[in-house]
Order: C-alpha cells, then sequence, then structure tokens
C-alpha cells in the first residue's frame, strides 16, 4: 500500500505544478518566476492535503461505529470521552488521521476547548467550544475547570468527526431495510 501511495505522489508531482517548475529552471527562469512557482506549487499541495483530508474523514465516518451511551450522569446516560477514543482510535489511525486538543482560559474564566483532526498530508480542521466552569453540585474550583473542560473535548471530538451517539435500547427506534432481513 506504501508504494501505491508514492506512485500516486511521484505521478502528482511530474503532472502538478513541480513540473512547471522543473521546465522553468531548465530554461532559465528568473527568480520572481521561480517564486510566484512555488507558491503555486504550495498552494496545490495544501488543495491537495485538504482532497486528502476529506477524503480520509468520508472513510473514517463510514466505518466508525455508532458509539453506545453506557454511563449513567445526573440526568441520562452518556458516552465518556476515554470510551469513544477507545472505540475509533483504530480507524482513525487506519484513515491517516489524529486528533488533539487546545485549550486555555480567559480573565473573565471561560474556557475554551478546540480539538483539532490532522491528516498525515498536512491539513487540519479545528472544531471550537467554550462555557464556563462547571460548577453544578459540590465541586472545588479546579474540579468544575475540569468537568467543564472533559465535556468541552468530548463535544468538539465527536463534532469534529461527526461521530454519532446513541442509547443502549435502540430497538422499534431504527428502521429494518428489507436487505437487513
Amino acid at each position: 500500500m506504501g508504494n501505491l501511495i508514492e506512485v500516486e505522489k511521484n505521478e502528482q508531482q511530474q503532472s502538478g505544478p513541480m513540473a512547471l517548475i522543473s521546465a522553468a529552471v531548465n530554461s532559465g527562469a528568473d527568480v520572481g518566476q521561480l517564486e510566484k512557482l512555488m507558491d503555486l506549487q504550495e498552494r496545490w499541495e495544501k488543495n491537495q492535503a485538504r482532497k486528502s483530508f476529506f477524503m480520509a474523514l468520508s472513510k473514517f465516518q463510514s466505518e466508525c461505529p455508532t458509539i453506545t451511551k453506557k454511563k449513567q450522569g445526573h440526568n441520562s446516560k452518556y458516552a465518556p470521552l476515554e470510551d469513544i477514543i477507545a472505540q475509533v482510535k483504530g480507524i482513525l489511525s487506519s484513515c491517516g488521521m489524529a486528533y488533539r486538543f487546545e485549550q486555555s482560559q480567559s480573565d473573565n474564566g471561560i474556557i475554551k476547548v478546540a480539538c483539532v483532526v490532522s491528516h498525515f498530508d498536512g491539513h487540519e480542521e479545528k472544531t471550537v467550544m467554550s462555557s464556563e466552569a462547571d460548577k453544578s453540585g459540590n465541586k472545588q474550583a479546579i474540579q468544575a475547570i475540569a468537568s467543564a473542560v472533559t465535556y468541552l473535548r468530548r463535544y468538539t471530538f465527536t463534532g469534529a468527526l461527526g461521530i454519532a451517539t446513541a442509547d443502549e435500547d435502540m430497538d422499534g427506534r431504527i428502521p429494518v431495510v428489507a436487505e437487513d432481513l
């Protein structure tokens, strides 16, 4: 599979802007022309990386299971982030994708979390949510912040990747397709 990817990239380079750069160098193009061609090459590579990202995201979504909500919360069940990640990390990896979180807290106490999903070709997309600290219950200040961060991570992760969660008992809610019978 790795050899096929290398062959495809070599073919793209021979037919893309890199071929123009090579021809320009061979014909003695000036620095200004080469800079313009390098800018074109960079834009072309970014576009290719973006296309690869969305192809990988589509593949991920087609292979991703519906995550079952199994943990009891205060008012309903939910799927903890660690359960979600455990079920999808192999699929993410096989699609050439990775994730990371960025977080910050402003002077007025607003917590912002971003889930950044990236593809090995270099493109990345960011999903951001923000909230105040979760002061429900009898939490200490740091626990309130951690609770909000955990919540924001779970929902930015599922949102960024288009992951669906569902209750354990879904019988009667999902129609049966004739092929399934």
